[in-house]
This record gives C-alpha cells, structure tokens and sequence, in this order.
C-alpha cells in the first residue's frame, strides 16, 4: 500500500515539474490610488518552461469583463473613473523580469465641472496599461497616462498630490514561490505568481498636478489538472479498498 502511495505522488509531482502547460485559478485586480479595487476573477491553463518557470504564456480573455465605476474624492479636477469591459489581453511574461502584458476594455476619466456625459474622456487601455510607454489623449482637456510593465518587487514612482507635495505611494510587491513558500520550484501545484503594474495619470487642467496611480495585480495560483485529480482519486480508493481486504 505504501508503494502504491508513493507512485501516486510521484505522478503527481511529475506531471507538475516537466508539463508544459499548468492549470491555474487567479485574479486581476485593478485600483485607482487608495480606493477600494475591482477584482476579476479567472482560470485557465498558462504555458511555462520548465519547473521554476522562466517564462510565463497567458491567453487572453481569461480574466473578465468587469465594469465599475470609482469616485474620486482627493483631486479637483477628476469626480470619477469608469472602467468597461475590462480583461486582459494575451502575452508572454519572462520570470523574474516580467515584462508587456496588455489589457482590453476603456476607462472613462469623468471631470468634476460638469456630468461626466459631457466631461469625460474615454482612455483605451488597449496597448498602454500593463505594456509600457506613455499615452496621451488629446482633446479640450487631454489625459496623459505613463505605463510600466509588469513586474515582480515593488514599484517605485513619484506623485504630486492635489497641494503639489510629491509622495512615494507604497504598492503591491509582486512574488514568485513554490509549495511551502519555496523561493523556486514555482511550476509545481501550490505555486503562486504574482506581478505588479503602475500608471501615472494626470490631466491639463493643471499640468502635472494632481497624479493619480492606476494600479494593477495579477496573481496566480498553480492547481491539479482535472485529469490528475480523477487519478489521485482513484488510486485514493484502491488504497482504501486494499486497506480493506488486508484487514
């Protein structure tokens, strides 16, 4: 009985290490400054190298579509942020280096002068948020977003708050770990991933002042495939079933 457990186990941590393909369940969450986040929750099957996971392929359209709106009650310039249809878009991530992955869906910066149907300038986030570089949305009144990409450790920007005072926000730190918390070994079940995102946005009514931090979290959860699972299960039985007999 006890070879039959350790063949069990074996196959699992086998299937886990040299598969190309793991299972996982996550999230992605999005906050503007230190207001409450919107969470999309997801699962599906990522691409990986190997068992400390060196690069990391994510389909798109796992996570989402969410819609929120989120006030804002710090700036005097900006009443409100909608967001729609917001998920993530496809891409390869290198681990620990990280790097673009993009988003879908367009946020709705709402202005504090007069209703946001009126006021407002939709922002695609397409391409910019999650990816890198800096995005400008002209119009009477243009938006100006700067994107980093994805990163593991924590952030680092500059924010010029509403009294021109300029801060250094604490952000989410992303992580690697295997099983037991294990700083390698990610690609195994029980591993976690999870990168970190900032964007700088500020409009033209006042230049630079003040900036508001978008920031994103992706986190990742390795799980048992379906498939292993059923396997376990079974051989859990014919360990029960041999118990049995023998007594």
């Amino acid at each position: 009985m006890r070879k039959l457990l350790v063949a069990l186990t074996t196959l699992l941590l086998a299937g886990s290490v040299h598969a190309a393909t793991l299972s996982y369940t996550g999230a992605l969450t999005f906050q503007l400054a230190t207001l409450p986040g919107i969470t999309a929750p997801g699962a599906g099957v990522a691409t990986v190298d190997g068992i400390d996971v060196d690069t990391l392929g994510l389909a798109g359209g796992v996570f989402g579509p969410v819609s929120a709106s989120l006030p804002v009650t710090n700036s005097g310039t900006i009443n409100s942020v909608i967001f729609t249809s917001l998920g993530n878009a496809g891409g390869t991530l290198a681990i620990p280096a990280g790097g673009p992955l993009g988003l879908t869906g367009v946020a709705k910066i709402c202005l504090v002068f007069a209703p946001c149907a009126y006021a407002g300038i939709t922002v695609p986030l397409a391409g910019g948020f999650g990816v890198g570089g800096t995005q400008v949305v002209s119009g009477s009144v243009s938006v100006t977003m700067q994107h980093n990409p994805w990163q593991l450790g924590a952030p680092t920007m500059t924010v010029h708050s509403p009294n021109s005072n300029v801060t250094a926000p604490a952000f989410p730190t992303g992580f690697v770990h295997g099983p037991g918390s294990a700083t390698a070994t990610t690609g195994q079940v029980s591993g976690v991933i999870t990168l970190v995102t900032v964007s700088k946005t500020y409009t033209s009514l006042t230049t630079a002042f003040p900036e508001l931090p978008l920031i994103g979290v992706l986190q990742l959860h390795f799980v048992p495939e379906p498939g292993t699972l059923l396997l376990l299960g079974s051989g859990v039985v014919g360990l029960a079933v041999l118990g049995r007999k023998r007594r």
